[in-house]
C-alpha cells in the first residue's frame, strides 16, 4: 500500500507505475493522477509553447490565424507546422494540410510532382 502524493488516496502498489530509482519502486503520484496530469499539460498551449521554444507572444500571434495558411479552411483544430529538421515554427494548418505535409516528408520535389500529375491527369 503507498499513499499517492498528489491525491493523498491509499492505493495498492499496482495502482503505481513502476520506478526501480525511487525507494518504492514505485512513482510518488498514482496511475490516475499521472494520467491527469499529462492530459492537462498535453491540453495547454504550454506543450506547444515547450515544444517550439515559443514566447507566449509568438503563441498568440500564431493562434490569432482563423484560416489555414495553405488551404485557406476555417481551423477547427489548430496543427502548429514546423520543420522537422530545424523544429522552427512555419504556420497553423488545418488537420488535413498538416497530415499531407507529413506524409510526403516535406520534400517540395515529391510536393511538385505530385502537382504536375494532377494537371496532366485531371478529367
Amino acid at each position: 500500500m503507498k499513499t499517492c502524493s498528489r491525491c493523498g488516496q491509499i492505493k495498492e502498489l499496482d495502482g503505481f507505475s513502476k520506478r526501480s530509482s525511487r525507494p518504492s519502486g514505485v512513482q510518488s503520484k498514482c496511475k490516475d493522477c499521472e494520467r491527469e496530469v499529462r492530459r492537462q499539460y498535453y491540453k495547454t498551449h504550454e506543450y506547444a509553447r515547450r515544444k517550439f521554444k515559443l514566447t507566449e507572444d509568438q503563441y498568440n500571434d500564431l493562434m490569432k490565424n482563423e484560416n489555414c495558411q495553405i488551404c485557406n479552411v476555417e481551423l477547427t483544430k489548430k496543427c502548429i507546422d514546423h520543420c522537422h529538421s530545424t523544429n522552427k515554427v512555419r504556420g497553423v494548418l488545418c488537420n488535413n494540410c498538416n497530415t499531407a505535409l507529413g506524409l510526403v516528408g516535406d520534400n517540395v520535389s515529391t510536393l511538385q510532382a505530385m502537382i504536375e500529375y494532377l494537371s496532366t491527369n485531371t478529367h
